[in-house]
């Protein structure tokens, strides 16, 4: 748990609070302009750079992207359900942060302390798939009824195409200067989001974070539950058993709030969202010790 909190969550504190300092500072700022460029470049590249090097069974791609459509659409679910009990009021802001984990910058070095090396193909390769649901299925949760334009707006998501080239490129040599700069400009990401997320906390509402702790009591246990559903229905390895819990049961995914702000579905929300299930997953992770002791 220490080296958790010291390693990996302690860093996205550090930089939501810059952020957060900066937004304060400087209450002009605009982030826009980054979640554009994350969305289409930053993210691309994090993908490619991470998914092209992995190498699993069809057996386990399947076992892996059937739970994570799994625990989407059951923690999509739960999030309207949520909703209609306590808001009164759909948000496409609030399903979404509900829905989607942030399986990449805290999920995989959060599985490599609790499963070691040998878990990290699995991870990662969630981490992928997570993604694809995240900027096709989230993007058509965030259109609402306008189907046509959210398909059209997947479409030109450049992060899917990332994926698949990255999955035809397997085991093929590409310069290794070519290699770096994905590498060095997909791990730029995370940090570029972290400071706006800080900045856009620096103008959020009350009501806004009573949203977010229903939004991540939403998340935390519908992930949870849904995937506990998903691996009774399929026969994998207890290793990815527990592999595929923890990643469907961790914090509003950073990626969140960049969709939000592109397409202008309460950015803050979704930032208060991430914060707020961040700050109090240290809490709800003994809990989830204890289930994956179960399987």
């Amino acid at each position: 748990m220490g080296e958790l909190l010291l390693n990996v969550i302690l860093p996205i504190y550090i930089l939501i609070g810059a952020g957060y300092l900066f937004g304060k500072l400087k209450p002009e700022l605009e982030t826009g302009t980054i979640s554009f460029i994350v969305l289409y470049l930053f993210a691309p590249a994090l993908i490619f750079s991470s998914f092209r090097k992995v190498n699993l069974t069809p057996e386990s791609f399947f076992q892996i992207a059937f739970t994570a459509l799994f625990v989407f659409l059951f923690s999509y679910l739960l999030s309207l359900a949520a909703e209609r009990l306590f808001l009164r009021e759909r948000n496409p802001a609030f399903e979404l942060s509900s829905t989607v984990m942030n399986a990449g910058y805290l999920g995989i070095p959060l599985i490599y302390l609790m499963f070691g090396e040998r878990a990290l193909a699995y991870a990662i390769t969630f981490m992928v798939v997570m993604a694809v649901y995240h900027f096709t299925l989230g993007i058509l949760i965030l259109k609402g009824r306008e189907f046509k334009e959210g398909v059209k707006a997947a479409l030109k998501i450049p992060l899917i195409y990332a994926a698949l080239l990255a999955f035809f490129l397997k085991g093929i040599e590409i310069p290794p200067g070519v290699e770096k700069i994905l590498k060095l400009t997909g791990d730029s990401t995370m940090p570029l989001m972290l400071v706006s997320i800080g900045i856009s906390l620096s103008r959020i509402t009350v009501e806004e974070i009573k949203e977010s702790l229903i939004a991540t009591a939403v998340r935390f246990f519908g992930g949870a539950a849904g995937a506990l559903i998903s691996v009774s229905l399929i026969n994998c390895p207890p290793l990815l058993k527990k592999v595929l819990l923890v990643q469907s049961s961790l914090p509003s995914a950073v990626l969140n709030y960049v969709l939000c702000e592109e397409f202008r579905a309460s950015p803050k929300l979704a930032a208060s969202v991430i914060f707020v299930s961040t700050l109090l997953f240290p809490l709800f992770l003994p809990f989830l010790k204890v289930l994956v002791s179960f399987l």
